[in-house]
């Protein structure tokens, strides 16, 4: 069984492999004593002693194998994949090599880019080198772990190989564009019981440097806006085939998308649910068709709706859409998490031809923005598109509303005009 140690202030640490092994060794050697006596005793009887005793020697006191600083990693690195760990920021006190600073965790102003609100640091020491460590996630559940190598490297060869020894088949999903600045690779992980991706950094702006990522979930974390050209999810084939994830900013993607739900002139005024859903406008739409629905919560009157997801180089915006039985009037996009801020969204339409015009801001907000455009072009009829940003630091969440009749929502009292009250 293994041993706990406990220093003041810190957290139980585990016994370390070295003890481990030891332990392991003393087992077999008091199991394996008298056996080597009977041998020894039997070989006087059937051959010269000597030589026979040299063999059992050999082989009851040669080296063990003893796991590698790469092994150990590994069982680090891998621990909270197993599917009866408890990925909690107490649950991760049984990780051994690793003392945490202490509880609760620490609740940021602003959440990261992966998502996590809160952070717990830790130090891990293995095979001689020193690794600080930082876990994100949110109030009780921990949902990354970031390891930055501060001392030799191990190799990412070399933990690929002990991934291997620890039954992991490993893939890779995701690799940097031959030529360009990327420097990572994703892993795909999947054992018998676990799942799960590990990213391995082995340059940092080009001067050697090595860290690990691991994200105890089995989808590939989404990349920020300005990775998209630095990496490729087709890693398998040569060089040349390692594509980019995406040239196309997601902003843009959703501006075309946004486009291409629009009326056409040459057509009616609204079109029907079919042509909605036919449309190329890249929306997974729900196979379950339009339903009833009550959309009272977002003061939508209209009593049909269909659901459906748009998913742009990772961010991901859930759908819907409402309207009567014939026709499709109004549209939502609302974006599940957060991306860097510095998008314009208005200004890729105005590119594209289209003429947006400000007709009204919402209440003053600190930290939102909720603002209604006209927006017109020459191939198609005019709509109402809110566009709703939710300000965290320096992340932003987007929700988009397109009314495809051109009308406005009731008016609240605290909506400002056109050069009204910081209204521009």
């Amino acid at each position: 069984m293994n041993s706990v140690k406990q220093e003041q202030g810190q957290a139980p640490v585990f016994q370390t492999a070295s003890e481990t092994v030891l332990v392991a060794q003393g087992l077999v050697e008091s199991i394996a004593y008298p056996v080597m006596v009977f041998l020894i005793r039997f070989a006087r009887v059937t051959m010269h002693t000597g030589s026979v005793a040299a063999v059992i020697a050999a082989l009851l006191f040669a080296p063990s194998a003893q796991a590698t600083a790469e092994d150990d990693l590994v069982g680090v690195l891998t621990a909270p994949l197993a599917k009866n760990f408890v990925n909690d920021w107490r649950a991760i006190e049984k990780l051994r090599h690793l003392r945490w600073a202490p509880l609760p965790p620490n609740m940021l102003k602003h959440c990261l880019p992966d998502g996590g609100c809160f952070t717990r640091e830790g130090v891990a020491e293995i095979g001689g080198r020193k690794l600080t460590v930082l876990t994100t996630g949110a109030r009780t559940m921990v949902g990354n772990y970031y390891f930055s190598n501060t001392g030799a490297p191990f190799g990412e060869a070399q933990v690929l190989a002990a991934l291997q020894r620890a039954g992991f088949s490993v893939e890779l999903k995701r690799c940097p564009v031959p030529g360009g600045i990327g420097d990572m690779n994703w892993y795909h992980l999947k054992s018998a019981k676990n799942l799960g991706y590990l990213s391995v950094q082995s340059s940092c702006n080009g001067r050697p440097c090595e860290g690990f990522v691991l994200t105890p979930y089995d989808a590939l974390p989404p990349l920020q806006p300005n990775q998209l050209r630095l990496y490729s999810e087709r890693c398998s084939g040569t060089a040349a085939e390692r594509v980019p994830v995406s040239t196309v900013m997601p902003h843009e993607q959703l501006a075309k998308t946004l486009v291409a739900i629009m009326p056409f002139n040459n057509g009616p005024a609204l079109y029907d649910w079919k042509t909605l859903t036919s449309a190329p406008s890249g929306i997974q739409w729900s196979t379950e068709g339009t339903k009833k629905g009550d959309l009272s919560y977002k003061a939508d009157p209209n009593p049909w709706m269909l659901s459906g997801k748009l998913i742009l180089s990772g961010r991901k915006f859930y759908l819907l859409a409402s309207g009567s039985p014939t026709q499709v009037k109004t549209a939502y996009f609302d974006e599940g998490g957060l991306h860097p801020r510095g998008e314009d969204l208005l200004g890729v339409l105005r590119a594209q031809g289209l003429t947006v015009q400000l007709v009204r801001c919402g209440p003053v907000y600190t930290k939102s923005i909720n603002n209604w455009y006209r927006v017109s072009g020459p191939a198609t009829r005019a709509v109402m598109l809110r566009q709703s940003l939710r300000l965290d630091g320096n992340q932003v969440q987007d929700v988009y509303e397109i009314r495809l009749d051109a009308t406005l929502p009731a008016r609240d009292p605290r909506d400002r005009d056109p050069g009204v009250a910081g209204c521009k």
